[in-house]
């Protein structure tokens, strides 16, 4: 297959680097990436702010690497309309070096990235792990090998208008995968308050934390079977219309 990988933590990013090394050994591949970490960018492009600038590397054998200075849902639509020859046959996101569970996709630029591959109308997943050392590639090869020995079973399951989530736990055999749906909960964004010399106050954001409590856990959705060490699929459709609640609004005295 020819394969687009991406990501949104930057095109040699070990978890892409890693992934691309082993997937090429039976596709052809190519990565079209940011040029720095895009953590938390969501479905946002780069449109009428700045420029795109796209720098083409050769630094893996047989593998061209475009590193593009904007969001990972750039480097899909850029790499789609003016970077390939042709169409992929399949777009990968990842390896992101988090879980992308529950409610934190709408914020993860490697989810994101996958969804408007499946929105361009080509399949598209993203991959995700919880590795020892996400500065060491060596970290994310058991994933990449794991995952490419189930290529074809992913690809196979995919329907139209449909992304996989797939993701990692620290500890996993191949045998524990699991079809799963998302879990519900609380994401808290806490902000460390600071100081500036000038007496300015600014405020950074710290890792968003998932209150996921007992209730969480008793949906066993991904958040669940993760920590029991399942690597855990979830498809995701495009469609997020909430069909189940149109009586309730047209009741409300709104006419569809």
């Amino acid at each position: 297959m020819k394969i687009l990988l991406t990501n949104e933590a930057g095109c040699f990013n070990p978890g892409i680097t890693a992934l691309a090394k082993v997937l090429s050994m039976k596709h052809r591949v190519c990565i079209v990436a940011p040029l720095t970490p895009q953590d938390g960018a969501g479905h946002r492009f780069t449109a009428n702010k700045k420029p795109l600038r796209v720098q083409q590397y050769y630094v893996l054998s047989k593998i061209k690497i475009f590193s593009v200075n904007g969001t990972p849902c750039d480097c899909v639509t850029i790499a789609l309309d003016k970077l390939l020859k042709s169409k992929p046959d399949l777009i990968i996101s990842g390896i992101d070096r988090h879980n992308n569970r529950g409610e934190t996709i709408y914020s993860s630029g490697v989810v994101s990235a996958a969804i408007e591959g499946t929105i361009q109308g080509i399949p598209s997943i993203a991959v995700s792990a919880k590795v020892t050392d996400s500065t060491d590639e060596k970290a994310f090869l058991p994933v990449a090998h794991s995952f490419a020995r189930r290529l074809d079973y992913f690809v196979k399951s995919l329907p139209a208008n449909t992304t996989l989530n797939i993701n990692y736990p620290l500890k996993f055999t191949s045998k524990n995968i699991k079809c799963v749906k998302l879990t519900d909960g609380l994401i808290t964004n806490k902000y460390q308050g600071e100081v500036n010399p000038f007496g300015i106050q600014y405020y950074w954001l710290k890792s968003p934390i998932m209150g996921f409590g007992l209730d969480a856990l008793e949906q066993k959705g991904d958040v669940y079977w993760i920590k029991r060490n399942y690597i855990t699929v979830t498809p995701l459709k495009l469609d997020l219309t909430s069909y189940g609640t149109f009586p309730t609004v047209e009741a409300a005295g709104i006419k569809l």
